[in-house]
């Protein structure tokens, strides 16, 4: 069944190391004559036409789509089409979702950074608010509560703007975000922008003196590679990259017809990486 299938895997921009490392996984399972990526748009209406644009010229067997979340005409328009979309780490009605327990993994990294007897505590996240053209991150939003979960439980608060967006994911939001954090006077942040922007963090207090974990503990979340490899180490929550991508590619070749009427779910629990970062 796998081989008469044709699967497109589509991103933003295909920019950010999670998805880079989720299309590696997709490699390595699905063959080539039966594999096409097409790089999207952040923007809504943009991402919305490139998924009809995919729809009608590639014919894909099966979509699946990386921290995208299709709006409901085109799940619609696919659904019509007998095309079964797959969501890697997004979630929208009518199509299947695989993805890590964010707000399980937002919870762990604000409960560690507690029980380090951290008080003032800092988080630096993607986009969580729909604004104009550009939707709020599933994601993002999901590590954000169950930080704050944390939090409440030990009768703390992110204090008055340390609640800091780092759109792109990437170590320059990370570069641009450390100096507001050292300025607030925090002893902790969790980098829920994922273990590049971490590294930007790292980057900055190096430079500006900051001792990690002693001033300032920090935690990252994926564990890529790059996480092991930062100086000092970075204490990261894990996404079981390989289980995901196993996942989806079940969904779309031995349960693709039962998708399509039935569009499933798949949560992974998240681990904490403890090195020395936090």
């Amino acid at each position: 069944m796998a081989d008469q299938l044709k699967v497109v895997v589509t991103a933003p921009y295909f920019g950010s190391l999670f998805q880079i490392a989720i299309l590696d996984h997709f490699k390595k399972l699905i063959n080539p004559a039966n594999l096409s990526f097409r790089s999207s748009s952040g923007e809504l209406d943009k991402q919305a036409e490139s998924l009809e644009k995919i729809l009608t010229e590639n014919k894909p067997s099966v979509l699946i789509a990386i921290s995208m979340c299709p709006n409901p005409n085109v799940i619609s328009q696919y659904k019509k089409n007998n095309v079964p979309i797959i969501l890697v780490d997004e979630e929208a009605a009518g199509a299947s979702t695989v993805s890590t327990d964010n707000l399980a993994g937002g919870h762990i990294a604000g409960e560690y950074l507690i029980s380090k007897g951290k008080k003032k505590i800092a988080i630096v996240n993607g986009k969580t608010v729909s604004s104009g053209n550009h939707a709020g991150n599933y994601n993002a939003r999901l590590r954000l509560d169950g930080f704050r979960d944390a939090l409440k439980h030990a009768g703390l608060t992110i204090p008055l703007g340390c609640d800091i967006e780092a759109p792109n994911y990437s170590r320059e939001d990370g570069v641009a975000a450390m100096p507001k954090l050292i300025s607030a006077g925090v002893d902790a942040v969790f980098c829920a922008a994922a273990d590049n922007c971490a590294l930007g963090l790292l980057l900055v207090a190096k430079e500006r003196g900051v001792r990690v974990p002693e001033d300032m503990a920090i935690i990252g979340f994926d564990d890529l590679p790059i996480a092991r490899l930062s100086t000092p180490s970075l204490t990261t929550i894990k996404q079981p990259m390989d289980e995901i991508v196993e996942a989806a590619y079940s969904m779309a070749t031995a349960h693709r017809e039962e998708i399509l009427k039935s569009p499933q779910k798949h949560l992974f629990k998240p681990q904490l990486i403890i090195r020395q970062s936090a």
